[in-house]
C-alpha cells in the first residue's frame, strides 16, 4: 500500500512540474514531459545512491578540514575509509523512469 502511494505521489509531482514548465514558457505539455521525468530520474537516482563523486569529495573536505593552522598536533592520522557506491531503487525511480520512457517514445513520434 505505501509504494502504491508513493508511486501516485511521484507521478503526481512529475506531471505537476511538467506543467508548471509548459505554462510558464507557454509549450505545450509534451514539450517539457521529457525533460522532467528525465530530471525526477536523475534527482531520485542521486539522492537514492551513495559512494562516488559527491562522497569523496565530502570525505576530501573533512579529512582536510583537520589539518588546521590552529590545530595543535603537528600530524593528522585521520584516514577516512572509502565507501563502497551503491544503489537503493526505490520505487518511486521506477515511476520516474517509466514516465520518462514513455514520455522519450511520444516525443519520437511527436517531433
Amino acid at each position: 500500500m505505501k509504494k502504491v502511494v508513493w508511486a501516485i505521489i511521484t507521478f503526481g509531482v512529475i506531471i505537476f512540474v511538467n506543467w508548471g514548465l509548459a505554462t510558464i514558457f507557454h509549450n505545450s505539455f509534451i514539450d517539457w514531459s521529457l525533460l522532467s521525468g528525465l530530471a525526477a530520474a536523475i534527482i531520485i537516482a542521486f539522492f537514492n545512491s551513495s559512494g562516488g563523486f559527491t562522497s569523496d569529495l565530502a570525505d576530501a573536505r573533512l579529512q582536510s578540514g583537520n589539518n588546521d593552522e590552529h590545530w595543535a598536533a603537528k600530524e593528522v592520522r585521520t584516514k577516512i575509509t572509502r565507501q563502497k557506491r551503491s544503489f537503493q531503487s526505490t520505487i518511486s525511480f521506477y515511476v520516474s523512469l517509466g514516465y520518462t520512457i514513455i514520455a522519450g517514445i511520444f516525443s519520437f513520434f511527436y517531433f
